[in-house]
């Protein structure tokens, strides 16, 4: 016998709702699915952060790029070994002084060494707060850099900026009082242009022009 779940009412055809069952049975065997496989999908992304390791420790920085490319497809969150100090980006937000009305949504990342990108993580949303300063921290891969850049691509009130940047390499701030190269900065003021990004002082802030979205490039100090 033949079902059909089409029905035909005055020339028009109405198709039948989901049945709960197949929804409810859908979402326990993809549960099913995900506990199966995340604890391979784990072994697999250890395996292949001790391979990124030693690519990168032997300068070969395509092959740790390919590498690392293929740990973010998998979607998991790698966690460091116990004890381990991550490599890891600190990036402070702003909110004008405390007034409230400025500051930055999201933002890209990027690593570069030899002037080649290596590394990248894009529309990471970052915390805000009208009130109090609030930071962010970015797991990155453990390789040899020596600039990185960040995008602000979405603004809070049409108005961006950030505070701070810091790059923390075996719990040293190696972004400290680097060179800072800026897209732009707000009415040309010096109190808020590129060098209070690495000035080490979360109060001081680097706005952007109104309406404009921007980009900083800052150099890691030399041999890190």
């Amino acid at each position: 016998m033949t079902v059909c779940l089409v029905c035909e009412h005055s020339g028009a055809q109405t198709a039948l709702a989901e049945p709960a069952e197949l929804t409810k049975t859908r979402a326990v065997y993809q549960q099913q699915i995900k506990m199966a496989t995340d604890p391979i999908k784990q072994k697999y992304a250890e395996y292949l952060e001790g391979l990124k390791k030693t690519y990168g420790a032997k300068g070969f920085l395509d092959a740790a790029l390919a590498i690392q490319t293929e740990i973010d497809s998998l979607g998991i969150v790698m966690a460091p070994p116990i004890g381990a100090k991550s490599d890891k980006i600190i990036i402070w937000n702003q909110n004008n002084g405390g007034k409230g009305d400025r500051g930055s949504k999201k933002v890209n990342v990027m690593l570069f060494a030899g002037g080649r990108e290596v590394w990248s993580k894009k529309g990471i949303r970052l915390q805000w707060d009208a009130d109090k300063q609030v930071q962010d921290e970015i797991l990155v891969p453990a390789l040899h850099v020596d600039k990185i850049r960040v995008e602000v691509t979405e603004l809070v009130n049409d108005k961006g900026g950030l505070a701070e940047v810091e790059y923390i390499k075996a719990g040293k701030n190696v972004a400290l009082g680097g060179a800072v190269v800026v897209s732009g900065y707000w009415e040309t003021n010096p109190k808020h242009a590129a060098a209070t990004l690495t000035d080490g002082l979360p109060e001081t802030f680097w706005l952007l022009n109104d309406k404009q979205e921007g980009w900083a490039e800052i150099t890691l100090k030399a041999g890190q």
